[in-house]
């Protein structure tokens, strides 16, 4: 698949290009931008392929933004689309992948596509020299374009993953004991912490992470570098509210929480954690909600509440959410449904009834 941005600041030329590219099956369109600022901070979040990109606009122009991209710690495949061929050979000092003059033909899309796909085989994720840290789902580390790290035992990726949940902290010995290693003789488990540091070690310096990337110092004290992790990158964006004002915007973050925090893998110490981002992602959901209904954007609106449903059926907001969204559309059979299931399931896990408010608002329906 190759993932694109397109920026043009002319909405008619961002919707013809969207149009060309839609006949591409291994093409996706992450998202379209009018305004370059916007797109420009965006690569950083979607980390795309390669970015349609048009050259003469106003705020930032298209050469400005290829110029930074060349300078930036991963790789982009730059196809500047324009009505001036003026600029053809400035595009390729920029070292743009293509360049296409509008109005593009179809032929022509096609060469650039082919190209792009020839790219992406070479290198699938494209990310140069961004090492890669995801805990959503389960616990991955890998660099680009190369299988994941392997662990040496379960236990030792538990440690990792101990570490990494309080990366920046000094950890004492008896807390990491006390949770790793409870059911062994203090003896025997300060040894199985010493070699797993010691494996652990080792086995981050033979999958080529350097210090700079991943430190373990001092009284067991993980320390991130260079590297791209998606819970820190998640609560940054969270707590700055930094690109969040969009649409596109937080769909691109929602996109992140591909199950919950270290979900797989089953740690008692994990939950504490897994909750409190379990609720930043509703959080998330109940605001792209209220965008997607300002846009219009009813079927979207529903879809979100329903998959917020899904992973947290108790929370009454989501389906108070739904039952105002069915009575703005008047679909009843959709609000019957809706309400029989969260009937059931508060009658069957939780023994008591939906809030009269709920009650009320069905009833309404």
């Amino acid at each position: 698949m190759i993932n694109v941005i397109l920026i043009d600041d002319e909405e008619p030329a961002l919707l013809e290009m969207e149009f060309l590219l839609k006949a591409y099956p291994e093409v996706h369109i992450l998202a379209k931008f009018t305004n370059p600022m916007e797109g420009l901070e965006s690569l950083e979040l979607l980390k795309p392929n390669a970015v349609f990109l048009d050259i003469n606009m106003p705020q930032l122009d298209g050469m400005t933004i290829s110029e930074k991209l060349r300078k930036s710690s991963y790789k982009i495949n730059v196809v500047f689309v324009t009505a001036y061929e003026e600029y053809a050979v400035k595009a390729f000092r920029v070292e743009a992948m293509d360049y296409l003059l509008k109005p593009v033909s179809r032929e022509r899309l096609d060469q650039t596509v082919m190209r792009l796909a020839q790219s992406s085989k070479r290198n699938p994720n494209i990310r140069d020299g961004m090492l890669e840290i995801r805990c959503m789902g389960g616990l991955q580390l890998c660099w680009p374009g190369r299988n994941p790290i392997k662990w040496r035992t379960e236990k030792e990726k538990e440690l990792f993953a101990f570490l990494l949940n309080y990366s920046g902290k000094e950890l004492t010995r008896d807390q990491i004991i006390d949770e790793l290693w409870s059911e062994h003789e203090i003896d025997r488990a300060v040894r199985q912490l010493h070699n797993s540091i010691y494996y652990l070690k080792k086995t981050l310096r033979e999958y080529g992470v350097r210090q700079e990337q991943i430190q373990i110092s001092g009284h067991y004290c993980l320390l991130l570098g260079e590297v791209w992790y998606d819970r820190a990158f998640i609560e940054n964006k969270i707590k700055h509210q930094e690109g969040l004002q969009k649409i596109e915007e937080l769909e691109a973050v929602l996109e992140l929480f591909d199950g919950g925090y270290l979900q797989q893998e089953g740690w008692a110490w994990v939950e504490q954690n897994r909750e409190s981002l379990q609720r930043a992602e509703l959080d998330l959901r109940i605001r792209l909600t209220g965008k997607y209904i300002e846009a219009g954007m009813l079927y979207e609106a529903e879809g979100t509440l329903k998959e917020a449903f899904r992973k947290n059926p108790f929370e009454e907001n989501i389906t108070y959410m739904l039952m105002v969204l069915y009575q703005k559309t008047g679909e009843t059979a959709k609000a019957a449904k809706h309400f029989g299931e969260y009937q059931k399931i508060l009658k069957d896990e939780l023994k008591i009834k939906p809030q009269e408010s709920i009650m009320k608002l069905y009833q309404s329906i």
